[in-house]
């Protein structure tokens, strides 16, 4: 159905003229009618890698067959028309997949009528994914009234209405908590059985490793390995490799080793390879640190005799990631107010109740971390601190200024001086590049930009290698980094961040959130941010946790909270003993 052979892709910077290899020799076979996950870290080439399947981009290099023709032959009319009838895109932001103001069944009923099918089978095609993805108790529903998995689903439905022979979903679960990506989960699991579609998810979520019946591990623009179901050797020692120890040699005969064995062997810089007299063996090594007779003295060995105890995943492995502690100010100086505030929101359906009879003092120089189930309100409350919506009763107050009740001419101005705001989608402005986004919020105030601070910022967000880009080019983790980094440029003395890390790896995610940390000890800022990653917690964050509009929780992150927080979220099991 799909095959990608020796794909490389090269993009080249306008200004510098340097070429950057986005795919460097990728190889890729899918199956008709498989489930696969294409999973790999920020940077790793997976937006490229999709924008290609989808026809958008092409290819530097390489064979694309699909479907049983050479999709990078083609010209962009076929392209086009191949992506109309064939193929099924769901995009990680709600709002690129669906018509806000029109119910679930007018957003399914788009696509049939573009197909020109009769209105009856139409109406019958149309409930039949409704039900097949749980949307029939919110049918007449706008998209605004739906929760985030809803939406969701509701973008898988719309792209399956015109009957594709392949979807494509570029990090569907993003942007949601995880009961809601177990529901999505569920959901495309039951259209590839039910309908046999062949769906294929690009994320850089890992829970989707062991999910499907394959997933591609892509790195540095090539395949590193494949994960799917098998059976275990009988071999005691290779009971316990993991499936991300699976490493793929494509057509060129390069072969990544997998972090976790460069990482837990002796394996540096120089190895030596060797095959077993059986050719059903390859063994490589590090010549400086074992000889070939130890080698054979090892795997002549009982398994039991040469292998070390390992155990489950325990809190002790991650903790360390966690460790960094935030210190909550002295003095509590209240600096936003939210008293008795309610806010919700009228459409088709009737009226939706989001935020309910809320209070909250947020005090200067705090880290509050907002999480909870997707729809509670959590942006619905960061957006009235903002002062970009106002509340249907009660008062919002910033630094003593009520933003909920002035003109909103002089909010935008107090805004632009005193709030920096990353919201879940970025606040890049295409038609300029990167750097000259960041220039924008000055140009408009009196305010200096300091170039030495930005240029920090942006080597801690990782995207000064795509300054000179347009947004509209960069991959959405690209998006993400470049928002933060044009936000934290600004100095503010308070950021708002809706879903900071949503697109990106554990590892950037980790490293964002301890930049945030420094801000707020260096500029004695005021961080509030909404997120359902409960890993991005850190000891000493006011954790305040929504559930049905309210705040449910409101306490002080410990290092014994935070272990039974991180043990429930992960579904870690107690340490072995």
């Amino acid at each position: 159905m799909i095959r990608c052979i020796d794909i490389i892709k090269i993009f080249q910077d306008p200004r510098t003229e340097y070429k950057v290899a986005a795919l460097r020799g990728l190889d890729l076979d899918i199956k008709e009618g498989e489930l696969v996950s294409v999973i790999g870290p920020s940077g790793a080439g997976k937006t490229t890698l999709i924008k290609i399947l989808a026809g958008i981009e092409l290819p530097t290099s390489g064979q694309i067959i699909m479907n049983g023709q050479r999709f990078d032959q083609l010209d962009e009319y076929m392209r086009r028309e191949f992506r109309f009838y064939h193929l099924g895109l769901i995009n990680q932001f709600i709002s690129d997949n669906l018509f806000s103001h029109l119910s679930v069944r007018q957003n399914l009923m788009i696509p049939k009528k573009m197909f020109y099918l009769p209105r009856e089978q139409a109406k019958k095609d149309i409930e039949e994914i409704a039900k097949l993805l749980n949307l029939r108790h919110v049918f007449n529903n706008t998209v605004g009234k739906l929760s985030g998995g809803e939406a969701m689903r509701l973008s898988m439905g719309v792209a399956l209405a015109k009957d594709p022979l392949i979807l494509l979903a570029d990090e569907p679960t993003g942007q949601l908590d995880t009961k809601n990506t177990q529901d999505i989960i569920d959901a495309i699991k039951q259209v590839n059985l039910a309908l046999g579609k062949t769906i294929v998810v690009v994320t850089h979520d890992i829970r989707f490793r062991t999910i499907f019946e394959k997933s591609f591990i892509i790195r540095d623009g090539r395949l590193a390995g494949i994960s799917r179901d098998m059976e275990r050797d009988e071999l005691e020692f290779l009971m316990h490799s993991s499936d991300m120890n699976r490493s793929y040699m494509d057509a060129s005969n390069y072969v990544r080793v997998p972090d976790e064995v460069k990482s837990t062997t002796a394996i540096k810089d120089v190895v030596e390879f060797d095959s077993h007299p059986s050719r059903k063996l390859g063994l490589f090594w590090n010549p400086e640190v074992i000889s070939r007779d130890k080698i054979y003295e090892i795997i002549s060995k009982p398994a039991k005799e040469s292998e070390d105890k390992v155990d489950r995943i325990s809190f002790k492995d991650v903790e360390h990631l966690l460790s960094r502690e935030f210190i909550p100010p002295d003095k509590k100086k209240k600096l936003i107010t939210v008293k008795n505030v309610t806010k919700g929101y009228h459409s088709q359906a009737g009226y939706n109740e989001v935020i309910k009879n809320m209070s909250l003092d947020i005090h200067e120089g705090d880290f509050v971390f907002i999480s909870g189930p997707s729809g509670v309100g959590k942006t619905t409350l960061l957006n009235m601190i903002a002062g970009l919506i106002t509340p249907n009763d009660g008062l919002v107050t910033v630094m003593k200024y009520p933003i909920s009740e002035e003109d909103e001419r002089e909010v935008s101005a107090f805004r632009l001086a005193n709030i920096a705001y990353v919201t879940q989608h970025n606040n890049l402005f295409d038609p300029i590049k990167v750097h000259e986004n960041f220039l924008i919020p000055s140009i408009f105030s009196d305010i200096n930009f300091d170039v030495e601070y930005s240029d920090s910022i942006v080597k801690e967000c990782h995207i000064g290698h795509r300054l000179e880009a347009y947004p509209y080019e960069l991959s959405e983790g690209e998006k993400q980094r470049a928002a933060l980094a044009s936000a934290l440029s600004r100095k503010t003395k308070i950021i708002l961040t809706d879903e900071p890390t949503a697109n990106l790896d554990a590892e950037l995610a980790r490293h964002i959130i301890d930049l945030l940390m420094d801000i707020v000890r260096i500029n004695k800022a005021t961080i509030v941010t909404c997120s359902h990653d409960l890993t991005l917690l850190r000891p000493g964050f006011r954790h305040l946790e929504m559930l049905d509009g309210k705040i449910s929780k409101d306490y002080r992150i410990t290092k014994e909270n935070l272990e039974n927080t991180i043990r429930e979220y992960l579904l870690i099991k107690e340490d072995n003993k």
